[in-house]
Order: structure tokens, then C-alpha cells, then sequence
């Protein structure tokens, strides 16, 4: 098989080929549209040297470009990995430089600053004439995503021309109900896996119509699509929806269908909060770049306050303590999950690196008698004050439960002397000026709900917090920030 053969015989058989498939800017794709361009660009591939098994980086802010860029990559039998354009100088050349590409498709202003490696652009692909889908087995790479970078180096973690149907039928089908009524808007861009999925993947094996903002998401413009083309499945980080349930003109998201948050750990608090707005249209799951997409997520069938849902067949999840031994229910400790998709990254032969074993995610977590799992944070979050272990979450989500708080960072830091102290960077609501009694008032909050050790030293206000492109918290830098 080719995954865009099998997708394309997918939208045949749906009947959806001459629907719209893409706006961008006025323009639309229907789906024919995609799967003729990408034969065309694939052709224009070939003609660039590029052979089947090779890498080709997709360098390419979200529009058609990238969509027909990375599908005529798969088509022709190479490995499609995707890469944020608006990655910093030093670290697009390091990826670049572990993925190793016989091609990097970039946008053109990009050309001279990828010296070093075989470059071209869209248009010069584009003119090229169809070649047929090249024959592939579903274990062989059709893509691959570099993890999100937040602790380390990003790792690549191919996906094969198989697992996307799978995540297909685990995910976009029973979680979310993607059919070919539906108008996706993700804030999530096309070059992360989650993203990848909510834009790419599972609305072109769904039949759905998909708009894409090729600009870094504001709030203004994500309502403002949401409200022009009637967006009914609408896909972020917790974060941003707490910023869009915020505004002004938070009623335009009345027309969503669903609301799909993943990428960091949803808080009670804030959840609540989203629900005042999004009420049981806010559904929220865990998943990896490992495993390519979610595998566990609350469904309009079993949603549950404060968890993020249960496993999601044909995936299993388990929580062990420090030997690997399961625990009982509601305990916390490690979240590990088993499936068939699962890549931990690529040997030396440039295979994808695959288990089937016990994978363990990071996650802190517990799982109820239900199933249903609740995230407690990342086992690599934990700081260390004064020799007790603490968690940044619970102090986090504490916090931001205050009204005029929009995000918190709690993170250990020693002092001049030494000792370590924990300290809350809170981004306001309404100002990024310090205010006295505002901290008076967190830390009041603190001390009537946490453990003494627990209650932050001190509360510095800041503009924004670090994120990585895809909204997860850069922990690593606060810890690095001076008071």
C-alpha cells in the first residue's frame, strides 16, 4: 500500500473528491485538487533527485504548499518530515542536520539561510508532470516529527505508511466524529504531529473541509475564522482556549461541535472555567509524538471533569510504581502505554526504532476503577526544595484558578546563599504590572491549600511565559530565569 493511494481510494469511495478539502486566503482545494497536485510535485521531487527512502524537509508554513509538499513526499515513497520555519537559525540547522534530507522544500525568503543543504521552493516542484503512488508496505516510513524539544534535543520519530490509518480509526473517528460535514481550524500547526493529524491526516481521510492560517495564531484571528467559515471542530493547547474563552467575543465559538484540547495538562481550574463557555463541547486527551497521535481522550460518550479520558483502542495504558509494578487505582505514579504505532526513534541504519512493549510517556499520573486517567504532570517537572520533592503542577493549577490569572510557572531557585526556594511567575489577565495585594492574594490562596513547602516564596509577574511552537511550557528556561 501507499498511505495517499489508500487516502485517495478512501475519499473515492466516500464520494468527497470534488468537495472542498482546503481554504486558505479565499482559495479552495477539493480534495481531487490534493491528490493531483501532490502527484504533480512528486514528479517535480523525482526530477530534483530525489529517490525513493529518502528524507524530504518540509519547511513550510501551513498552506497548500505544505499540504501538497509533504503528501507528494509520501507519494513518491520518501519520508516527509515536517520542520517550524519559524524555528531560530541555530536550531533549524540542527534538526536539518539530524534529519539528514536529500531535499529541503522552504518558503523563498528562506533560500540563503539554508546554505548547506540541498534547497529548493514550491513553485519550482509544482510544474512538474504526475508520477504514479509508489508502491509501499504499511511498515515502511512515510513520514516523520521531531518531538517538541521542551527538555532536550528533539528526537525523530518516524511514522509508518500504516499508522495513520490506525490513529484514523482510534482517534479522529470515535473521540471526535470527523466526518465530511465538518469544518476543522486547528491552532496547532502542520508541523507538529498533532497538528499534522488535525489538519492533514484524519480530515482528508474524514472528508472534511479544513482551514488553514498560515500566520502564528492570535486570538482575534482564530475567532474571526471560526466565525467566517462556520469552523465546527476547533483543536488547541489548554492555553490558548483559556485566552479565546477570555475575549470579548468568546460567543462566535457557539457554532463548535466539538472543542479538542491536547498538547499540555488540562487543570481542573481552568477546565471548569473553559466549560463556562464550551460546557461539555471541551474534550481533552493526552497523546506523543512517539505514538504519532492521542491514545487516551474523553469522547461525547464518556467525558469525565479532571481526566483525560480513557485508553483508546487499540491502545493500553497501565500506571506502574519505581519497579514497574502496576498500582492500584487511583494511585499515582507512571503512565506507561502500549500500542501499535509506538517509534522511539531511528537506529543507525535509519530504520524507525518501534515496540510493542510498555512505553513510558513521562507523565505522572493515576487511572480510576472507570478507566478514566488524570495527568498529574511530568515526571521530569519535579523540583527539588530543600531535599522534598514537589510537583509544579498542583501549585500551578492552584494559582491559576484566581480570576485574574491567565498562566503560572512554578519553579525552584536558589537564592544568593543557596537555599532553594520555589518561586510562581504569573502572567495577569489584565496588566503584566506588578501588584502587591494580587500577590498577597496567591500567596493567601497558597498557604490555606498547600502543604507550607509547597507555598511559593515569592510571585514575580512576567509578560509571557517560554513555550515551545506547539504551546507546551519551556520549563528548562524558567528554571534559568533571575529574579
Amino acid at each position: 500500500m501507499n498511505l495517499v493511494y489508500a487516502m485517495r481510494a478512501g475519499a473515492a469511495a466516500g464520494g468527497w473528491l470534488d468537495r472542498p478539502a482546503y481554504e486558505v486566503d479565499g482559495a479552495v482545494l477539493t480534495h481531487i485538487d490534493v491528490y493531483a497536485g501532490a502527484a504533480r510535485v512528486a514528479g517535480g521531487l523525482v526530477r530534483a533527485g530525489v529517490q525513493v527512502g529518502d528524507r524530504v524537509a518540509v519547511v513550510l508554513d501551513d498552506g497548500p504548499d505544505f499540504v501538497l509538499t509533504f503528501l507528494a513526499a509520501v507519494h513518491l515513497g520518501a519520508v516527509a518530515v515536517p520542520i517550524n520555519p519559524r524555528l531560530h537559525h541555530d536550531e533549524r540547522h540542527r534538526v536539518l542536520g539530524l534529519a539528514q534530507p536529500a531535499l529541503v522544500v522552504c518558503r523563498p525568503g528562506d533560500r540563503r539561510s539554508l546554505s548547506g543543504f540541498p534547497v529548493t521552493v514550491f513553485a519550482e516542484l509544482e510544474g512538474a508532470q504526475p508520477i504514479p503512488p509508489a508502491p509501499r508496505a504499511a511498515d515502511q516510513q512515510a513520514y516523520a516529527m521531531f518531538t517538541s524539544g521542551t527538555t532536550g534535543v528533539p528526537r525523530l520519530c518516524p511514522q509508518l505508511h500504516g499508522d495513520a490509518i490506525i490513529h484514523h480509526r482510534t482517534f479522529a473517528v470515535p473521540a471526535l466524529g470527523l466526518g465530511p460535514d465538518d469544518v476543522v481550524h486547528s491552532v496547532s500547526k502542520l508541523y507538529f504531529a498533532y497538528g499534522l493529524g488535525n489538519s492533514l491526516l484524519y480530515p482528508l481521510m474524514s472528508g472534511s473541509r479544513v482551514v488553514l492560517n498560515p500566520n502564528p495564531p492570535q486570538v482575534e484571528d482564530v475567532l474571526a475564522i471560526v466565525a467566517k467559515h462556520d469552523v465546527t471542530a476547533l483543536f488547541a493547547v489548554p492555553t490558548f482556549y483559556s485566552k479565546l474563552v477570555a475575549h470579548p467575543d468568546r460567543d462566535r465559538l457557539a457554532g463548535l461541535r466539538i472543542a479538542a484540547a491536547g498538547g499540555e495538562v488540562l487543570g481542573t481550574a481552568l477546565e471548569e472555567r473553559l466549560m463556562e463557555v464550551l460546557g461539555d463541547r471541551l474534550l481533552n486527551g493526552i497523546g506523543s509524538t512517539e505514538v504519532g497521535q492521542a491514545f487516551t481522550h474523553n469522547t461525547p460518550g464518556a467525558r469525565r471533569v479532571g481526566t483525560v479520558g480513557r485508553a483508546l483502542p487499540p491502545f493500553e495504558v497501565r500506571v506502574v510504581d519505581d519497579q514497574s509494578d502496576p498500582v492500584e487505582p487511583d494511585e499515582v505514579g507512571r503512565l506507561q502505554v502500549r500500542g501499535p504505532t509506538i517509534t522511539v526513534g531511528v537506529g543507525e541504519d535509519g530504520e524507525a526504532e518501534r515496540t510493542r512493549d510498555w512505553y513510558a510517556t513521562g507523565d505522572l499520573a493515576s487511572i480510576d476503577a472507570d478507566g478514566f486517567i488524570r495527568v498529574n504532570g511530568r515526571l521530569d517537572d519535579i523540583e527539588n526544595v530543600g531535599g522534598i520533592k514537589v510537583h509544579p503542577l498542583e501549585v500551578e493549577h492552584l494559582l491559576g484558578s484566581h480570576p485574574l490569572v491567565r498562566e503560572v510557572a512554578a519553579c525552584a531557585v536558589a537564592d544568593d546563599d543557596g537555599t532553594v526556594r520555589l518561586r510562581a511567575y504569573v502572567v495577569r489577565v489584565d496588566s503584566p504590572v506588578g501588584d502587591d495585594e494580587l500577590e498577597d492574594d496567591l500567596t493567601d490562596l497558597a498557604r490555606r491549600h498547600l502543604t507550607a513547602y509547597k507555598v511559593p516564596r515569592q510571585v514575580v509577574f512576567v509578560e509571557s511565559l517560554p513555550r515551545t511552537g506547539s504551546g507546551k511550557l519551556r520549563r528548562s528556561v524558567v528554571r534559568e530565569w533571575k529574579p
